[in-house]
């Protein structure tokens, strides 16, 4: 008579067949046992000399969603979240990642997840649309906010900064106290103002505000540089664009101690004397400068900037001034006569030239590259606009609203920190499409990676990230 015996050694079950008989010699009954081999789980026995076979489940992108995860890691925002958001990261940074792989709308991020290996990173993560919208709500708190820029503030290695100060327009049709009827692109149209402030050597995001869209970038300032005072940033160096000159704005920052450069508006009396008075000798050799490969007149010139000594800087581009005059002279003049009796002299001599203001001195070679230091703001609207999709704006509760746009602020920093690990190798868009590319087959425990490509390879040898052959799950 027979029957089955299970053994486990070392957590793991084999199968023996053990059979009953009558030895005649001992005079007693005896049992022979046969091995029969090892037990599956699901309680099937793989006879001897056959292997278990793992079953193949679904096939998952790897290498976008397994790089950004181990990055993360590495990145100046993960101590700063991890204080901040305290168990909240589970739910939070599927959110940037989507954002950064997709640009899609959030309430897609559930579906897409599935189709990543972040699914098994993730496990468990709140990515329905209520559970995103709560966790935006959780990112809106003020308190949560201000905790994770003490810590990030801090991490950026000291607060004594140079900072590029702008703002941009961001449309939308969201009924809230803060979007409002504002210029934006030559129309008038509903907006919020983002204004962002980074820091001029790193060209890192420090700080971000949301402002109502009627309201004018000149009236921000002095709170912008209240609020980074509040948080231990003193400021050694402002870059602004011209939308920040005013009289109160550059007696504060005097006040403040606080240096600046800035391109002073058409509009205002100094600039129109400056034109009249010194632009038409600009072109003489003793001015010429250069910026990049473009060659440049720039002249230095002490001013009065309301009761303080100033510097006042008129820089001519001849290519520039080239297109301007041309345009000036044929558009609706027939004749250089009508010409002459139709422009005025500060239109004439301001073709091609801008000025800037400065509250101290800077030498002529290097005023003109300290200046378009403000294009990093530009590029990083860019990059928010643009590879982070940030418009359009769908949220409509107040706290969702702040946590969508503080969630932004942090996919932001994140994608500037890649951007800079892949220069003069590929984008960051292209990275992540190559990577997408490295797969994974999903067994009952496991998961078997695909082997990378030489692009593949050398991508994460730049990013210093190793991807495994094999994980468990």
């Amino acid at each position: 008579m027979s029957h089955t015996r299970i053994k486990i050694r070392n957590g793991k079950k084999y199968a023996y067949e053990v059979t009953s008989y009558w030895d005649p010699k001992m005079k007693r009954s005896r049992q022979k046992s046969v091995y029969l081999g090892a037990v599956e789980e699901t309680g099937k026995i793989v006879p001897t000399g056959q292997k278990t076979l793992r079953k193949e489940s679904l096939i998952l992108d790897f290498g976008d969603g397994f790089c950004l995860h181990q990055l993360i890691k590495q990145s100046l925002l993960y101590d700063p979240l991890i204080e901040a958001c305290k168990g909240k990261l589970r739910d939070i940074l599927p959110l940037i990642f989507y954002r950064i792989l997709t640009g899609s709308a959030l309430y897609n991020c559930e579906k897409w997840i599935e189709g990543n290996v972040l699914t098994y990173l993730y496990t468990g993560a709140g990515l329905s649309s209520q559970h995103i919208s709560r966790t935006l709500a959780f990112l809106g708190n003020e308190a949560i906010q201000r905790q994770f820029f003490d810590r990030y503030l801090k991490s950026m290695g000291g607060f004594e900064k140079t900072v590029i100060i702008d703002a941009t327009a961001l449309p939308n049709q969201i009924h809230s106290g803060f979007s409002a009827w504002g210029y934006a692109d030559g129309g008038v149209e509903k907006q919020f103002r983002l204004l962002c402030v980074l820091d001029c050597k790193t060209k890192r995001p420090l700080f971000y505000r949301y402002l109502p869209g009627n309201l004018s970038d000149v009236y921000t300032l002095t709170h912008t540089m209240e609020e980074l005072g509040k948080m231990g940033i003193k400021n050694s160096f402002a870059l602004m664009d011209a939308g920040y000159f005013s009289e109160s704005n550059i007696l504060d920052l005097y006040e403040r101690k606080i240096d600046f450069l800035t391109r002073l508006p058409a509009g205002r009396a100094l600039y129109k004397q400056l034109i009249t008075t010194q632009a038409a000798d600009l072109e003489q050799i003793k001015y010429g400068s250069t910026y990049g490969t473009r060659g440049l007149f720039v002249k230095v010139l002490s001013v009065d900037l309301y009761g303080h000594e100033g510097f006042a800087y008129l820089v001519l581009d001849p290519t520039r001034k080239g297109k301007e005059m041309n345009a000036l002279l044929v558009k609706g003049i027939e004749t250089a006569k009508e010409a002459a009796a139709k422009i005025d002299i500060i239109k004439f001599n301001r073709c091609g030239v801008m000025v800037l203001v400065s509250s101290k001195k800077i030498d002529s070679q290097e005023v003109v590259s300290c200046y378009y230091m403000r294009q990093a703001v530009e590029q990083v609207f860019g990059f928010c606009k643009e590879d982070l999709s940030l418009l359009p704006i769908r949220r409509h509760n107040e706290s969702t609203i702040r946590g969508y746009l503080f969630m932004q602020f942090l996919t932001l920093i994140f994608f500037i920190e890649l951007r800079e690990k892949l220069l003069n190798l590929c984008t960051v868009e292209q990275a992540l499409i190559l990577l997408r590319h490295l797969k994974c087959k999903v067994f009952d425990k496991e998961l078997l990676v695909s082997e990378p490509t030489k692009k593949q390879k050398e991508i994460l040898d730049q990013i210093s990230v190793m991807a495994p052959t094999s994980m468990g799950i």
